[in-house]
């Protein structure tokens, strides 16, 4: 799935790196819940899906790469992995 970086969309680490901001207009996160939604039907299917959004900087889409938060710091790649269970990847074959 390609989007352009038209909406609003950031995660960010604040500036003791312990906590994550996100941030997104209404377009942002409508399509940031899509994506996980998407991902999380594919996990209830058995399936071990991957979802990665990136900023410009990284020669990808889906993230905006200016920060909303004073003092804080882009992230420039998201990876977002689903699983089929709580287990996660302790004792997923494709590790």
């Amino acid at each position: 799935m390609i989007w352009t970086n038209d909406d609003l969309l950031t995660f960010e680490l604040g500036p003791d790196k312990e906590q994550l901001y996100i941030h997104g207009d209404a377009a942002g996160l409508r399509r940031l819940a899509k994506l996980l939604n998407e991902l999380a039907d594919r996990a209830d299917r058995g399936e071990l899906p991957e979802g990665q959004l990136r900023t410009d900087n990284w020669g990808g889409y889906g993230l905006t790469a200016e920060t909303q938060e004073p003092y804080s710091e882009c992230v420039n790649n998201v990876m977002i992995y689903g699983w089929t269970d709580r287990a996660g990847s302790k004792f997923q074959s494709k590790w």
